[in-house]
């Protein structure tokens, strides 16, 4: 069941409980309760009958979830309120809830009337697949297009059109089937490179698994297309990773983030990863020096919720 759904479920328990305890205590009361608060809570179970596939929706779908909390929680104070005075709470948080959810349910129901409508695809429609040099003009498109969107956040990468990642690069790695790459409905939408290559400054860390250097993963160059980025297709990577890793005898995964990125630290952070601290690594061409390391044990089948 959608954990949406559950969320839905507890906040109906309740408010029907706060509800009956409101009609033994306030006899006079409840009328007026289903009332106000009907029209508003009914709205969010209504919405969640739209297509998950229209991302607006999904996203004002989670926003909604206020609704029924907040009606749930006006329903008990309600319940405790002194007999003689309980008019003032109801109608505080009546109003309250009601407005927030007319003000956002139009905003939910726009995605509906779009011609071509935010999509929001299912994650097992993702195929994984080794690159090959003939993608290169893909993996061009898909790259150029992540060097656009950081442009405009305050998170970079510092990757940069006509530098990295070269076209000599990704040509190399995938003529040796380090270059993996995710399609959706057969459309490039990430890609990442896999091998034991280190930099050399990873020896300045303490790591905590403790293996040989063939017994290491590094993932280099993770990028999702922004197009997709926030549908769980950067975590569906890193669990391929994991996979390839343990199919590989590999004991752990490791890799670094360039200090200018904090929203990549966040992601592996959130993925299980570790932080070993912050270290001066030497790339050629880089022109940031500060990156911060992090490693997670192959060994563990699960990882992180986004």
């Amino acid at each position: 069941m959608n954990r949406y759904y559950k969320a839905l479920i507890l906040c109906a328990i309740a408010t029907l409980a706060a509800l009956f305890t409101c009609a033994l205590r306030h006899s006079d009361s409840w009328l007026t309760l289903l009332t106000f608060y009907a029209p508003a809570y009914l709205l969010p179970f209504i919405l969640l009958a739209i297509p998950r596939r229209h991302r607006v929706a999904v996203i004002m779908q989670r926003v909604l979830l206020i609704v029924p909390g907040g009606i749930a929680i006006g329903c008990w104070l309600m319940s405790l309120a002194p007999t003689g005075n309980p008019d003032g709470v109801l109608m505080g948080w009546a109003l309250l809830t009601f407005a927030w959810s007319e003000c956002l349910t139009p905003i939910c129901i726009i995605p509906l009337f779009f011609k071509n409508p935010p999509i929001l695809p299912p994650m097992n429609a993702l195929r994984f697949r080794q690159a090959t040099p003939l993608d290169l003009p893909a993996l061009r498109n898909l790259y150029d297009d992540i060097i656009n969107a950081m442009d405009k956040s305050s998170s970079h990468a510092q990757w940069h059109r006509g530098g990295y990642p070269t076209d000599a690069f990704l040509q190399s790695k995938a003529a040796v089937g380090e270059l993996w790459v995710a399609e959706q409905n057969s459309t490039m939408v990430a890609a990442m490179v896999l091998n034991a290559e280190c930099n050399p400054g990873y020896a300045q860390a303490q790591w905590k698994v403790d293996c040989k250097p063939h017994e290491v993963m590094a993932i280099h160059t993770l990028g999702v297309s922004p197009h997709v980025q926030g549908q769980g297709v950067g975590k569906a990577m890193v669990q391929q990773a994991i996979s390839i890793a343990r199919q590989r005898h590999c004991k752990c995964l490791r890799l670094d983030v360039i200090d200018t990125n904090p929203a990549a630290g966040v992601f592996y952070t959130r993925l299980g990863f570790s932080f070993l601290g912050r270290f001066e690594l030497d790339y050629p061409g880089a022109v940031c020096t500060n990156f911060d390391l992090y490693e997670k044990k192959v060994e563990e089948t699960q990882i992180g919720n986004l």
